[in-house]
Order: structure tokens, then sequence, then C-alpha cells
């Protein structure tokens, strides 16, 4: 296994400083971490002890697409660009999903091999998350007119009310989401 001390110095030392996760794993082998900053261990609750050595692959489950899965594994058999970014159902220590955005690079050294993949995790679960109130919202609304159009039928007055309601309840699901915000 490659160590961290085989990273030029300058570039181990600004993953290690920079506020966005990332991981380096060496291309040999399994591809095994050789770096995780501060900003991954806070993003997946695991220390760099616990998970340099292994295979990222540590950070799926049952839950993880398999199309995802080839995708990450793809890239890192090196097919495809040299850079690429992939969505991925990940998990944290504590067992909890995150939807990360995995932007890949591989890194050669100067006689064009490659050595490493650096890769920088983006946790998109609020985005995700606003997208499904966004498409729940638009459910609710159109159930909310169908109801309002056979209460009309019936001699029911609803003008308005199924907007309203649809207002108040996606503006409730934000408003929790905001809450849950670290």
């Amino acid at each position: 296994m490659t160590e961290t001390t085989d990273l030029p110095a300058s570039l181990r030392d600004y993953l290690y400083r920079t506020s966005v996760p990332l991981a380096v794993s060496d291309i040999a082998g399994d591809v095994p971490l050789v770096l995780v900053n501060t900003a991954f261990c806070d993003l997946t609750g695991y220390s760099e002890d616990e998970v340099v050595g292994q295979n990222c692959r540590f950070l799926q489950s049952e839950g993880t697409a398999e199309e995802d899965r080839t995708a990450l594994r793809d890239f890192v058999r090196g097919r495809g660009a040299d850079n690429s970014r992939f969505p991925i159902l990940n998990y944290k220590k504590d067992g909890s999903e995150f939807h990360n955005f995995v932007f890949m690079t591989r890194l050669r050294d100067r006689s064009g091999e490659v050595r490493f993949v650096l890769a920088s995790q983006f946790d998109m679960t609020t985005a995700v998350q606003r997208t499904k109130i966004e498409t729940n919202d638009e459910t609710l609304k159109r159930t909310l007119s169908d109801v309002e159009q056979i209460g009309r039928e019936f001699g029911l007055a609803m003008i308005g009310s199924a907007q309203m309601i649809s207002d108040s309840v996606a503006t409730m699901a934000r408003l929790t989401l905001d809450d849950d915000r670290p």
C-alpha cells in the first residue's frame, strides 16, 4: 500500500487543510484509501484510522444502486475520462444514509501513470429531499385540484382551498427541512 508520504507534501498538506471532504486512494490492489481529511471524517462519522487501508465501498450498503456502484468501479478501473462525477447513496458510520455526489479525478505521476484517485464528497441529501418535496407538492396540487373539481360537481364551495392547503403543506415541509439543517 502506498503511504501518504508518497503524495507531494504540498498536496497532502492542502488536502488535510481544506474544508471540502476529500479522500485519496492508491490505484493499486483493491484501491485502498491512503488519506482522508477531517471534513471527510466529519461527513461520514468514521475516523481516519478506521478507513485508511480500506476501499471506499464500505460507505455503500444494500440500498446503494448497482448501476451507481458499477459507474464508480469502471472509473477506478480506468474507463472513461480522467475526471467524472457520480451520485451515489452512501451510509455513515451510524447507519444513516446520505446522498453523496462524488467528484473523482485520476492523479498521474510525471510519466503519465495513474497513481491515485482523488475523490471529493458533497452531501446532497437536503437537495434530494427538496426535490422530493417539490414532486410531492405537484402531486398534492393535482390531487387537491381533482378534489376541488369533484366538490364543485356536488355543489361544494372550495374556491382557492386546494391551493391554500397545498401551499400550507409545502411551507411546513420546507420549514421542517430548514430546522433539520446543521
